[in-house]
This record gives C-alpha cells, sequence and structure tokens, in this order.
C-alpha cells in the first residue's frame, strides 16, 4: 500500500465533500443560524443529541456555546443530550435505548427552545424518536444535521425544521463537514452576540 498516497485520497475526498456542501448549504446554513439566535435572544435553549461520532459533536457544540467560541461572550444555553450518563443508562435500563434522547426532549423542552439533532444517515431510531418527541411540543424548532439519501428523518420534519443534509455518502466525510458546519454556526450566533472582530 502506498501510505501517503492513501492519505492524499483521504484529504482530497474530504475537501471535495466540503466543497460540495459549502454549494448547496450555505443558505440553509444562515437560516439555521438565523434560529439559533432566535431562540437564545428570546430565552431559549438549544438541546443537542446525537450517537457515537455526533455525540461527540453534539458535546462539542454545546460546549462552545455554554463556555466561548472564539472570543469572550456571555454564556449561552445549550444542553448536550449525550453528556448525561445516569439519564442515558436509566432510559435504555427502563425504557429500551431508542428512548434515551425522546425522554430528554419530553422533561427539558419547551416551546420556544431547539432541537438540534445530528446524524450521518437520517435513521437512528432514538433520534427519530427525539425528532418526534420534540414536534410534539409547540414552538420546539427542529435543526437536523443530516448526510447520505436523509434516511427516515426528513418525513418527520414539519416545514419550518431545517434540514442540513451534506451531499456525501462517506460517514466519515459527513462528519468532517458537520464539524465545519457546527463551527459555521457558533461563528454566526457570535457575530450576533459579540459583533465582528476588529
Amino acid at each position: 500500500m502506498d501510505i501517503e498516497r492513501r492519505i492524499k485520497e483521504h484529504f482530497d475526498a474530504s475537501a471535495t465533500a466540503i466543497t460540495a456542501a459549502a454549494k448547496a448549504l450555505t443558505p440553509t446554513i444562515s437560516q439555521a443560524a438565523q434560529a439559533a439566535v432566535g431562540t437564545l435572544t428570546s430565552g431559549g435553549k438549544l438541546l443537542i443529541c446525537g450517537n457515537g461520532g455526533s455525540a461527540s459533536d453534539a458535546l462539542h457544540f454545546a460546549a462552545e456555546l455554554v463556555c466561548r467560541y472564539e472570543r469572550e461572550r456571555q454564556a449561552l444555553a445549550a444542553i448536550a443530550l449525550p453528556a448525561d450518563t445516569a439519564t442515558l443508562t436509566a432510559a435504555g435500563n427502563d425504557y429500551d435505548f431508542e428512548r434515551v434522547f425522546s425522554r430528554q426532549v419530553e422533561a427539558l423542552g419547551r416551546p420556544g427552545d431547539l432541537l438540534v439533532v445530528i446524524t450521518t444517515s437520517g435513521n437512528s431510531p432514538n433520534i427519530l424518536k427525539a425528532v418526534t418527541a420534540a414536534s410534539g411540543i409547540e414552538h420546539l424548532g427542529i435543526i437536523a444535521l443530516n448526510g447520505k439519501d436523509g434516511g427516515q428523518l426528513p418525513t418527520l420534519l414539519r416545514s419550518t425544521d431545517i434540514e442540513l443534509r451534506v451531499p456525501a455518502t462517506s460517514t466519515a466525510h459527513i462528519q468532517e463537514v458537520h464539524a465545519i458546519i457546527i463551527h459555521c454556526l457558533c461563528d454566526l450566533i457570535d457575530q450576533h452576540f459579540i459583533g465582528h472582530p476588529e
């Protein structure tokens, strides 16, 4: 195996996915940022969830909002639903793993909040149930970071919800683009709360 060629191919494929996503999703990322800003400025919070690598992305996004992204600003309300081990294991044990996020949405979600789901396939049962739970709470919006062909998730989204579907088939490259989308959202949220950098 030509290891260096293999590495370059990975970078090239990732760059291709990033470029395609930038062309396809820029207006929708702007719309999602405006939705997040609207939620946060009106006193709402973001509830963020995902599985595996997407769970790490959920924790990452919440941390950037609660603490800081690149510059000092007020703390912003965000909760990463995969972070609570006791709740995850209790819901998984007492109900089943499909309800580990929906149970938290039912408990914590309020009108004016925003659920952010992160999935590479759009088919994770616990993500689908979280979306269904959020849809049952009036004025609780949904942003879905998705990938591949969208899976079942788009069929559950309302016209007011926002889907950011990465036009790629590789799970790894979808996750890489999701990370950039999250940083775009963090940057645009910062622009609202602290203005343009000098």
